[in-house]
């Protein structure tokens, strides 16, 4: 029997192949060279199951003994973004972050303005509504990544949350 992490993790390293080979068909097509830096940030961000920014992806790829340069990581940041394979969002931190969005299907993410915790939420309903929106307004709908900000009902509750992001020794700022 496969363990549901196992899957997940299978799941992930398919999504990172088939954005990989996307990723080199357009550089190609664009005229930019296909380095293994480059790829590396893209596998870095697609194998993840988290909310990166370029610090985290650069201080993660050196622990992996990859020789790579921040200028590198930051310039391979916008050519994904470019070419629509990673979506910049905003968690009230003051930098981007940057999650994959090839084969990811359209969501928001609730943010607690206290404890810095981010759930993603996928909704039909609010994709309905959104596809309605931009019909109204003479667009088809695309791709979305939503923020919304507000306070866990643990950390209202009792002004401490044992999911806090800053009580994962993982999450660094």
């Amino acid at each position: 029997m496969v363990s549901s992490k196992k899957k997940n993790r299978q799941a992930l390293s398919q999504k990172a192949e088939e954005a990989e080979n996307l990723f080199k068909e357009l550089m190609k097509t664009q005229g930019y060279r296909c380095t293994r830096e480059r790829i590396t940030v893209l596998k870095e961000i697609y194998e993840s199951d988290s909310h990166l920014d370029a610090d985290e992806i650069f201080v993660r790829l050196k622990k992996k003994g990859v020789s790579i340069s921040r200028a590198t990581v930051y310039h391979t940041l916008d050519l994904l973004f470019k070419f629509h394979l990673v979506n910049k969002i905003d968690l009230g931190h003051k930098h981007t972050h940057y999650e994959k969005s090839h084969g990811v299907n359209n969501h928001l993410h609730i943010i607690c303005e206290q404890c810095d915790r981010v759930v993603e939420v996928h909704s039909d309903k609010l994709n309905e509504i959104l596809e309605k929106l931009c019909e109204k307004n003479g667009f088809m709908l695309g791709s979305f990544s939503l923020q919304v900000f507000a306070k866990c009902r643990e950390e209202a509750d009792h002004h401490h949350c044992s999911k806090s992001l800053n009580n994962d020794p993982r999450h660094k700022e």
